[in-house]
């Protein structure tokens, strides 16, 4: 390559060895908490996250957002999201407020705009104005296709792409203010937003581009060169008997990131060439010529990509050695390593980095207190102090988009968790439809008239737990309520004289559990929670999971 491009009787021995586990861990010494240059996600107190929230999503006035007022509305939030009305800002209300979500208000009582708006048509055009360099654009179009076919395939909708001109749907990706008046707020929180349908900016669906986008699942790389040109990477993949999750430069000596295609290199030889700036360039005006490193542009010279020049915050280069005399550029792909926010403009980790005098070979959470994985980009971050968040799963664009695409068509969000609609983002692997979905839309535009119906009006969500005969898989007492888990579906309760609340998604607490599980348990003085399904084990710290799980149980 250098030369080319379980069962019951198994669980107490389980949580045994984990409990062992878990004690080896809880011996490391931690690491010194620092403060991040251009770190942006400097922790909220409860209320000031509570009032930002409520302001946005549910009109409290943030000049008269006092108690009382601040009480009701809390109420109404709480309703929304089946927690106890306590009027209250408790640790699970809060909870819900910082995840990702929707950037579009919530509405109360029922699950459209005020007075139902809707396209007066059943033929609807769209337009994709702007790609993210997240994505290859094929994977993209395909992604956006997908998501509106998830509404056309139970209604008479029809929806053709145009290249250019006026869409009914425009479709954009943007960073912070980018000019609808409505901004987003940097990586996590505000995924997305849509307008209902009508004139002008009506229908039009913006997607934040400080977020990673994946399909769900983490980078979806599509190669270039190599012997498997325009195939996707394959994690892991099998390269001298070791595994690789990502892109990498072993077994070359020119620094090139590249990846399998198949799970097993040192059989299949195949792969290809991961995106990197030394390759290629998108978009602008240099034909997809690769970065022309250094080069100069207003008489500075520039020895990586760069923003400066630029207000929306893309990183960019020349693909000659003059920008000044040749005006040629393009811009920078996203690399298998490009990180996310800080201060480093999404450039990427390099490795090894050193950090309050260690060496580290891999992203860390070193000096953070919230336990997000972090890198140098440079050789020291002691001298330098350049650094990003690390690329995580990524939110996947189809389930965001087909989200949207339903607020373009009329829908507001739903009270059922377990919905597309619903206004938290929750990735499902396996996507249907839900019943509430198909109900709003339907009442909207009809039924499909001129298609079979799908094999199932989508999943119906076991909505009573009292009266119907629920066989759970596992239950638990967590963080001092007890929780019910059927399938891919939780509830919950912390009086049990009362109806338990739910049902709702596992994944809106734990998103990286699969769809059923088999036991779990929590350790109060670790202070962790622990699952189990089939072989594998999570353990979680409240909702964020353990680094290096789930693990394979062994016994």
């Amino acid at each position: 390559m250098s030369s080319s491009r379980g069962s019951s009787a198994h669980l107490v021995l389980r949580l045994l060895a984990l409990q062992l586990l878990g004690c080896g861990l809880s011996a490391a010494a931690p690491s010194p908490i620092i403060r991040f240059p251009g770190d942006d996600t400097v922790p909220k107190s409860d209320k000031e996250v509570a009032l930002h929230y409520l302001n946005k999503f549910y009109g409290c006035p943030q000049d008269r957002c006092n108690l009382m007022v601040l009480k009701d509305t809390l109420k109404k939030m709480q309703k929304f999201f089946s927690l106890p009305e306590t009027g209250e800002i408790d640790q699970r209300t809060v909870e819900i407020m910082k995840k990702p979500r929707c950037g579009v208000p919530d509405v109360a009582n029922y699950n459209f705009f005020p007075s139902k708006p809707k396209w007066g048509k059943n033929t609807l055009t769209y337009r994709i104005l702007g790609h993210t360099p997240d994505l290859d654009e094929e994977v993209i179009d395909d992604a956006f296709f997908r998501a509106f076919k998830v509404w056309s395939d139970v209604t008479p909708l029809k929806f053709t792409r145009i290249m250019d001109g006026e869409a009914d749907i425009m479709i954009n990706f943007g960073r912070n203010e980018h000019g609808d008046g409505y901004p987003f707020d940097g990586k996590d929180g505000l995924l997305a937003h849509a307008f209902a349908p009508g004139q002008g900016i009506g229908g039009d669906s913006h997607f934040d581009d400080d977020e990673q986008w994946t399909l769900g699942e983490g980078q979806v790389v599509k190669v270039k060169f190599g012997n498997a040109e325009g195939e996707f990477c394959k994690f892991p993949f099998l390269f001298m008997g070791q595994e690789y999750n990502s892109c990498t430069t072993q077994g070359r000596d020119d620094g090139f990131l590249w990846c399998s295609t198949t799970y097993n290199f040192d059989e299949e030889g195949k792969y290809g060439f991961c995106p990197h700036e030394l390759l290629f360039t998108l978009g602008g005006n240099g034909d997809g010529a690769p970065c022309k490193f250094p080069f100069t542009f207003q008489g500075e010279k520039y020895h990586g990509c760069t923003t400066e020049g630029r207000s929306d915050g893309y990183r960019w280069c020349a693909t000659t050695e003059d920008y000044d005399r040749d005006k040629s550029y393009g811009f920078c792909p996203e690399t298998a390593l490009s990180t996310v926010g800080g201060n480093s403009e999404g450039g990427p980790c390099t490795f090894p980095f050193t950090f309050l005098g260690n060496t580290y070979d891999a992203c860390t959470s070193s000096g953070r207190s919230d336990g997000k994985m972090w890198c140098a980009t440079t050789k020291s971050y002691d001298e330098d102090r350049k650094w990003g968040f690390c690329p995580d799963q990524g939110y996947s664009l189809f389930l965001v988009a087909a989200h949207e695409f339903g607020h373009a068509l009329g829908l507001e969000h739903s009270q059922d968790t377990t919905a597309l609609m619903a206004p938290i983002y929750t990735y499902t692997k396996n996507f249907r439809l839900s019943s509430d979905d198909i109900r709003g839309i339907q009442e909207l535009y009809g039924a499909s008239t001129d298609k079979p119906l799908p094999p199932t009006q989508g999943p119906i969500t076991p909505m009573d737990f009292c009266d119907e005969d629920i066989i759970f898989d596992a239950v638990a007492q967590i963080r001092g309520e007890t929780f019910f888990f059927k399938d891919r579906y939780v509830f919950q309760t912390s009086n049990f004289r009362a109806k338990p609340r739910g049902p709702m998604l596992v994944k809106t607490f734990w998103k990286e559990l699969p769809d059923r599980i088999d036991a779990a348990y929590e350790n109060p003085l670790e202070k962790k929670t622990v699952f189990f399904a089939g072989n594998q084990v999570w353990v979680y710290s409240a909702n964020t999971l353990e680094r290096g799980y789930p693990k394979t149980t062994t016994v």
